[in-house]
C-alpha cells in the first residue's frame, strides 16, 4: 500500500465510496427474500392483499435504492481503477526511459512492452472488480448465512458442511491455474518481442529475404501462446461447473429437507423459497471471490516486474 499509495490518495473518495454503495447493494439482496417469504407466508396465505401490494411496494423501493448504489459502486470502482491505471502506466513508462541497454536486455522489449499494456491493464481490472466484489461477496456471504441461520438453524446446518468442501475444491484450483497463468504471460511476453522485432526490423528482413523463416517463429509463438492461454483458461472455466454442481446438490438436499419440515409443521412454504434463494447467494459470493482471486497472478507478476 505504500508503494501504491500516491495513486490512491487523489482519488481516495473513490476507493472509499465504491464499496460503501456497494454494500447498500448487498443489504438489498439479502432483505428482498425475507420479504418475498413473508409474501407467501402471510399475504398469500391469508389472502391479505393489501398486504401483499404493500411488501410489494417495499421491494419495489428496496430494489430502486439497490440500482442506486449498484450505479454509484460501479462509477466510482470505474473511476478509482482507471486513474489509478493511467498514474501507473505514466510512471512506469518514465522509470523505463531510465534504463541502461543493459536492463533493457535483461528485461527484452516484448516483456516492457507487456507490462505497459496488458500488466497494467491486469492491475487496473484487479483494482475495479476489488472495489466491486471484495467487500460485495463477503458481504452477501455472511449475510445470507445470517439470515438463513436466523430463518431455520437445522436448514442452515447444511452449510457448515457445504463451506468447507467448496472452499477446498476452489483452493485447489487456484493452486492448479495461478503457474499456468505465470506460464501465459511469459508466452505473452515471447509474442510481443517477436512481433517488435519483425517491425523494427522489416526492412533487414526483407532484404536478406528472411520472411518464411520470422513468418514461422511468430506462428511458433503464436501457437505456445494459444496453448498456454488454453491451459490457463481451462481451469479457470472450471469453476462455473463446479460451482452449479455444488450449488445444485446443495438445492436438492435443502429442498428435501425442507420438504419434509414443510409436511412436518415445522417450516413454511415461503422461508423454503427464501432458503433457495440464500443458497444461491452464498455460493455466488463465493465463487465471486474465487474470479478475484484468478487475478492475482497477473498483478503479482506486474508488480514485481513493474518495481524492480
Amino acid at each position: 500500500m505504500k508503494r501504491y499509495g500516491k495513486y490512491i490518495r487523489p482519488y481516495w473518495y473513490a476507493f472509499i465510496l465504491g464499496p460503501l454503495l456497494m454494500l447498500t447493494e448487498v443489504a438489498g439482496e439479502v432483505l428482498l427474500p425475507s420479504f418475498m417469504a413473508d409474501i407467501i407466508n402471510i399475504g398469500a396465505a391469508n389472502h391479505d392483499v393489501g398486504y401483499i401490494v404493500q411488501k410489494g411496494i417495499i421491494m419495489i423501493l428496496t430494489a430502486l435504492i439497490m440500482m442506486a448504489g449498484g450505479v454509484g459502486g460501479a462509477w466510482f470502482a470505474s473511476v478509482a481503477a482507471i486513474n489509478f491505471g493511467a498514474g501507473l502506466r505514466k510512471d512506469a513508462f518514465k522509470k523505463i526511459q531510465t534504463f541502461s541497454f543493459s536492463e533493457i536486455d535483461r528485461f527484452s522489449t516484448g516483456s516492457l512492452v507487456t507490462r505497459l499494456t496488458n500488466d497494467i491493464t491486469q492491475v487496473q481490472n484487479l483494482i475495479m472488480m476489488a472495489l466491486r466484489m471484495m467487500l460485495r461477496a463477503p458481504g452477501m456471504l455472511i449475510g445470507a448465512i445470517i439470515m438463513a441461520f436466523l430463518m431455520n438453524r437445522e436448514l442452515a446446518a447444511v452449510f457448515l458442511v457445504i463451506l468447507p468442501v467448496m472452499t477446498v475444491a476452489i483452493i485447489l484450483l487456484l493452486r492448479i491455474a495461478y503457474p499456468r497463468f505465470e506460464f501465459m504471460q511469459k508466452k505473452l511476453d515471447a509474442l510481443n518481442s517477436n512481433i517488435q522485432e519483425v517491425l523494427t526490423n522489416v526492412r533487414v528482413i526483407k532484404s536478406f529475404v528472411r520472411e518464411d523463416y520470422e513468418s514461422a517463429r511468430f506462428e511458433k509463438s503464436n501457437a505456445e501462446l494459444k496453448e498456454s492461454s488454453l491451459n490457463a483458461f481451462k481451469i479457470a472455466i472450471a469453476q462455473m461447473p463446479l460451482m452449479m454442481l455444488f450449488m445444485n446438490l446443495t438445492t436438492l438436499v435443502v429442498v428435501w429437507l425442507g420438504g419434509n419440515q414443510i409436511l412436518g409443521g415445522k417450516m413454511q412454504v415461503g422461508d423454503l423459497t427464501a432458503f433457495t434463494t440464500y443458497i444461491v447467494q452464498v455460493l455466488m459470493s463465493l465463487m465471486m471471490l474465487a474470479m478475484v482471486f484468478c487475478r492475482v497472478p497477473g498483478h503479482s507478476r506486474a508488480d514485481a516486474g513493474l518495481t524492480k
